[in-house]
């Protein structure tokens, strides 16, 4: 979670104001952002929750604010209407270096994300969804790693059961969090293609684009390995395996780093195609998948022939 000892939002953990005077002094421009960002939500009625997790304690504070937001296309408009109102308000959480406003999620739910880069090296990473829907992932158990810093006093606007239920059936926000044996698959079959383009590359001597390809294969690795320790957002990668276990790495995955000459490159594309067959069974473990065998064989034969 966000620091030593900092504990998560389940149970007796530290919540609001105890879970940011609780953040150890290093983390301090980060209490700053959140204190104020909590404070603002005091004089906009439409936010209804402030959640705060995930990468806080690697210096970046990724909220969630769920507002009262209605089903339908008028979601949209609300959703809109408060990201424009924190976007406004960014400057009065310290100097703002520059800020991206786009689209997250599917585009069913409007949700929208803003990151803002600050001078002082915070980046707020933000979400504005329907507060529905994070009361449907919480109670699915979802995003079990967020602190609520904000919630509207009961009254205020809350959704009850009845609000909730029609809300899931009409999507399926959890289902958004769910790691299926077929994503596993799918996420394999993506690392090994990115392996064949390497040993591709490889044998034209691009050498950038076969970096380039082993990069990304490493990003499935990453992906499929946070998958079978059961951190909370695999499709994150490497940062969901740093912030879920630190200590527990892919077996050989610094053999799968390399320069730009071709001997290396070529090494650690093997060391890679064995990291890859590795991480996949072992996501498969947890997720039943079928894995790209046919595939898998096909790439690792590829990269054992010299050029």
């Amino acid at each position: 979670m966000a620091g030593p000892g900092l504990g998560s939002a389940s149970g007796d953990a530290l919540t609001g104001e105890a879970w940011l005077a609780a953040l150890p002094e290093e983390l301090a421009p980060q209490r700053r952002v959140m204190t104020r960002l909590a404070d603002l939500c005091e004089s906009w009625p439409q936010v209804m929750l402030l959640l705060v997790g995930c990468s806080l304690g690697r210096g970046a504070a990724d909220a969630l604010f769920g507002i009262d937001a209605p089903p339908g296309e008028a979601r949209a408009g609300r959703i809109g209407a408060v990201e424009a109102m924190v976007a406004a308000a960014l400057p009065e959480l310290g100097a703002v270096v520059d800020v991206l406003r786009h689209r997250a999620g599917s585009e069913s739910q409007h949700a929208r994300r803003i990151f803002a880069q600050f001078a002082d090296g915070v980046q707020l990473d933000l979400a504005v969804v329907a507060e529905t829907e994070i009361q449907i992932r919480r109670r699915a158990g979802g995003a079990p790693d967020f602190v609520p810093l904000y919630q509207a006093r009961p009254g205020s606007g809350e959704p009850d059961d009845d609000t909730l239920a029609g809300s899931a059936s009409g999507s399926e926000p959890s289902a958004a969090y769910a790691v299926t044996g077929e994503q596993v698959r799918e996420w394999a079959f993506h690392g090994w293609c990115m392996l064949i383009d390497a040993d591709k590359y490889l044998r034209r001597g691009s050498l950038w684009e076969a970096h380039n390809r082993l990069h990304e294969a490493r990003h499935y690795i990453w992906v499929l390995w946070a998958v079978s320790s059961g951190a909370m957002y695999p499709w994150h990668g490497l940062s969901q395996v740093l912030d879920h276990d630190p200590g527990n790495l892919p077996p050989g995955i610094e053999s799968t780093v390399a320069g730009l000459d071709a001997p290396g490159l070529r090494g650690a594309a093997r060391a890679s195609a064995e990291v890859l067959a590795t991480v996949s069974q072992a996501a498969a473990r947890r997720h039943p998948a079928d894995l790209p065998a046919a595939m898998a064989a096909y790439v690792t034969r590829a990269l054992s022939c010299e050029p």
